[in-house]
């Protein structure tokens, strides 16, 4: 249960990429733990299930065994925008899913040819996201998006050191999404609500709180040096108590901009935010 001006601060924050490294589900485990999570106290916290293009027809199949219509499905298209068409047509084949999402890494193309191809999907009311490196993003590449209706989709971690970007790093694309109203997503590497050092990896892994912070230091102030410390913060009172005294306004200006994030456990953001006093099971 959320509270007061919190209440949408959570909502569908949460996309269901249990298949996805380093987690791995296998479809049938992953399909019947998202359907298990859409009956939970925190069912409103759960976004899309997301999959990769080549197991639609496989989560199609196994949304039809367990009697489910129309299942929201955001979708990765790893071949980029090569794949992109045979995607969308296959998703159409695809009775027992509902595309709600779609997620395509640039690549070698230009962000002309990608909106080209990427904007008609916009229209049919699908969530597009267009995957850049988070080093690599520019003020025009920004710019360039936010009319468009193209969402923009931040890598903040995976499997290597070389994944995981630096607070100096990720602040500079939020900045700039922040000045342009350009909605994002975050993925990989956010398994805990602050930014914490791994036990078992020692990688440093961002906070999506502190994202979901640093969106709203980024719109209200544009100063990089904020919102590089608001990502920097690691101390769960510190980023509880600010959680907790955003206002409704500042909760829709914070989720216009921090659309959503993919996590391979949904069951540990909400353990964060249970343990932080943020939500209730009751």
């Amino acid at each position: 249960m959320i509270d007061g001006d919190l209440a949408g601060l959570f909502t569908s924050l949460f996309d269901d990429a249990s298949m996805f490294p380093p987690q791995d589900e296998p479809p049938s485990s992953a399909v019947a733990d998202h359907l298990a999570h859409r009956m939970a106290w925190y069912a409103d916290m759960v976004g899309p299930f997301v999959c990769s293009a080549g197991r639609l027809s496989t989560i199609n199949d196994l949304a039809a065994r367990h009697g489910v219509e129309r299942l929201a499905v955001a979708v990765v298209v790893p071949g980029g925008l090569q794949a992109l068409l045979r995607t969308v047509d296959a998703s159409r084949e695809c009775q027992q899913v509902r595309l709600t999402g779609i997620e395509v890494p640039l690549g070698p193309h230009s962000l002309v040819d990608a909106l080209t191809h990427l904007v008609p999907l916009v229209s049919q009311g699908i969530r597009v996201y267009l995957e850049i490196p988070v080093h690599s993003v520019t003020e025009h590449d920004v710019h360039t998006l936010a009319p468009s209706g193209v969402r923009l989709k931040l890598r903040t971690g995976g499997t290597s050191i070389e994944a995981f970007q630096s607070e100096e790093n990720l602040a500079t694309p939020i900045v700039l999404c922040a000045a342009e109203r350009l909605a994002f997503k975050c993925t990989a590497g956010l398994h805990n609500a602050i930014r914490q050092r791994d036990r078992a990896t020692f990688f440093e892994h961002h906070g999506f709180l502190n994202i979901a912070l640093a969106a709203r230091v980024a719109a209200a102030t544009g100063s990089h040096a904020a919102t590089r410390r608001m990502l920097a913060e690691q101390d769960p009172r510190v980023i509880a108590r600010q959680v907790g005294a955003l206002t409704a306004a500042d909760v829709r200006a914070t989720r216009a901009l921090f659309n959503s994030f993919g996590t391979c456990s949904i069951d540990e953001p909400i353990g964060d935010l249970l343990q932080l006093g943020l939500v209730s099971a009751s």
